[in-house]
């Protein structure tokens, strides 16, 4: 995320670019790949446009290009839960003593398609119930 900002504020050289306490080579080199490969930077290391959308979000890359995808594809709002839903953590309460009992009630939710669309599942379980408990 602070690669891509530091791109949107328009420091492109990241390498000798003057930090208080400057990240490994390596950790640069690796967030920028990351940043080419989601498409918001160009061949030069320039920010694109979608890089520059991207940046508008205090997300993590690929949650920022989700989300902006996303828009497209007509599912804006099934995106933006599901970010909400991976930024607050593990969601179930898996209490020792009762765990078969949470376990058979968690693999109710369970989605074959991955661990964001069972995120997805439980929100709109939870929806479904006026927002209340269990």
């Amino acid at each position: 995320m602070i690669t891509l900002t530091m791109k949107a504020m328009g420091i492109n050289d990241l390498l000798s670019s003057d930090f208080m306490d400057p990240p490994a080579p390596q950790a640069l080199q690796s967030a920028m790949e990351q940043l080419y490969s989601l498409g918001a930077l160009d061949e030069e290391g320039l920010l694109t446009k979608l890089g520059r959308k991207m940046a508008e979000f205090p997300l993590d890359p690929p949650l920022s290009k989700m989300l902006v995808a996303s828009v497209d594809l007509g599912c804006s709002d099934e995106v933006l839960t599901i970010i909400a839903m991976i930024q607050i953590g593990n969601i179930f309460y898996m209490p020792r003593e009762k765990q078969a009992q949470a376990d058979q009630k968690r693999a109710k939710f369970f989605q074959l398609e991955g661990d964001h669309l069972t995120l997805l599942v439980v929100y709109e379980a939870w929806k479904a119930k006026n927002f209340s408990g269990p």
